[in-house]
């Protein structure tokens, strides 16, 4: 049996009866999905009322995951990311709108070099990048925090971490602080203290020490050590952050510490399609349904290392974050997940249960 270890709980709407009956289905849907660990944190009416880890975030040394536990966040980064250009839009930097060839200074050039440069180099992935239409020049922030600027920009929802990352390097253009520092210095600064811009940033050495080992399922169905992904950061992948520290994060955003009130309304917005039917996603989240409650989220997957589930509970305040150091909190439902389905994830289902009887 995998071992949980407790971090904080407190008196919340949710009864302890009601969080007893949920880590036993986490319990076994941790064994269930083979992940050696998971860590969890809920908050409610914008306080943390429970961390905990589950399992071993490093199985060869007997290291038992806690919510302090630092996890790469993988695609989580892109509502982090959201909120800095969200930020700077507040501060008339940018503009939801506005065509980013025309507040983007090298905008063409970048994904000139960056087309030429998979062409040559990479050409089993120029699907990334073959149907968007930079050199026409329509494209707005908008189009691409939404995940709608392929083909004809605004006509279709096709999901691309690929070109949501390219977004750091408008931040880089319009911004006094680069991607990097707004990271650091914006959103880490919120007493994240088991957090890292990227796996690379040698700025909290204990950070990567204490960070979660990323495991793979064989076809024999046997837990091995993984391989941690590319250490960089970009608008759509790379931050290093522990339960609780988003946590932390979710607090801030919700009490209009990052942006304001409307902004992030607006974020959880679902996009209007050209033909005026509406998109799974808002700006860096995805947007859906269960039982009649709007729930946004967002998922993170990094094949072979680590999985995670951001999601929120509009009209019960309420946020619960899972992270895990395999792939199998995310990997075995993405495709549903992908298209707003957030009952598709037995491991917040079972919580929504609970929470919306």
């Amino acid at each position: 049996m995998l071992s949980g270890c407790t971090q904080n709980r407190a008196a919340t709407d949710i009864s302890s009866r009601d969080l007893e009956a949920y880590e036993n289905r986490i319990s076994a849907l941790q064994e269930q999905y083979m992940l050696p660990s998971v860590s969890i944190a809920i908050v409610s009416n914008q306080k943390t009322i429970y961390a905990k880890g589950f399992g071993y975030a490093d199985i060869e040394n007997s290291i038992p995951a806690t919510g302090d536990t630092p996890y790469r966040i993988a695609s989580i980064t892109k509502p982090v990311a959201s909120v800095i250009m969200l930020r700077l839009a507040e501060k008339g930097l940018l503009d939801l709108d506005t065509k980013l060839s025309e507040c983007w200074p090298g905008y063409y050039d970048h994904f000139s070099r960056l087309e030429k440069l998979i062409r040559e180099k990479a050409p089993q992935y120029y699907g990334l990048i073959e149907q968007y239409n930079y050199e026409n020049g329509t494209i707005t922030l908008r189009h691409m925090l939404t995940h709608t600027s392929e083909g004809v920009p605004g006509n279709a929802f096709k999901y691309s971490g690929f070109l949501y990352s390219q977004l750091s390097h408008l931040v880089d253009s319009v911004s006094d602080r680069d991607f990097y520092t707004c990271v650091k210095d914006i959103i880490l600064d919120l007493d994240m203290d088991n957090s890292l811009p990227c796996q690379a940033d040698t700025w909290r050495p204990y950070v990567i020490n204490n960070l979660a080992k990323p495991y793979v399922k064989t076809d024999e169905n046997k837990l091995v050590p993984g391989r941690y992904p590319q250490p960089d950061l970009g608008a759509g992948a790379g931050i290093v952050a522990s339960v609780t520290d988003l946590a932390k994060f979710d607090i801030a955003f919700d009490r209009g510490e990052l942006i304001s009130d409307t902004m992030r309304k607006l974020a959880f917005t679902p996009a209007v399609l050209n033909n005026g039917t509406k998109a799974p996603y808002g700006l860096g989240w995805f947007i859906g349904t269960y039982n009649n409650h709007t729930i946004v989220f967002h998922t993170g997957w990094q094949p072979g290392s680590f999985s995670g589930l951001y999601a929120k509970i509009i009209d019960r305040d309420l946020t619960v974050i899972m992270l895990a150091n395999s792939e199998g909190l995310i990997a075995p439902f993405m495709n549903d997940l992908g298209t707003g389905n957030i009952g598709a994830s037995p491991f917040i289902r079972e919580l929504l249960d609970l929470v919306l009887k």
